[in-house]
């Protein structure tokens, strides 16, 4: 999988085209992931926060079972950081412990196939 270069860049908040070039990015990617893992549109949502006390903007993918996030903290050093957690439902925010996922283990074809499949299992799926 390819790392969009919005992902790997430090951008401040007040750039407005960086901030919707990270969103379109996350976006694409949680697609991406969603497509990978075999979800049907109906079976996923794909949800964007921000955390004011933090100054981060959050995209969550969101399946009944599993929780994919997105972080973008205003002013990152190393751009973006990427975790995933169980849930119960979509409407569950807190579900599991966060489990971080090495945004550039996710350019080898290897790393994105084992994140992949973790998420399979992870999500109740198989295949």
């Amino acid at each position: 999988m390819k790392i969009p270069k919005s992902f790997t860049r430090r951008h401040p908040s007040t750039n407005t085209a960086a901030c919707q070039a990270i969103r379109r990015d996350a976006c694409r990617v949680l697609r991406r992931v969603a497509g990978d893992m075999a979800l049907r549109p109906r079976d996923f949502t794909i949800r964007e926060h921000r955390q004011r006390r933090r100054e981060v903007e959050v995209f969550a993918l969101h399946t009944d079972s599993l929780l994919i996030e997105i972080q973008h903290p205003a002013g990152a050093e190393g751009g973006v950081l990427m975790s995933y957690r169980t849930c119960r439902g979509r409407n569950d925010l807190t579900g599991g412990r966060d489990n971080a996922v090495s945004v550039d283990s996710l350019a080898s074809e290897q790393g994105y196939a084992n994140l992949v499949a973790t998420l399979r299992v992870v999500a109740g799926r198989r295949g």
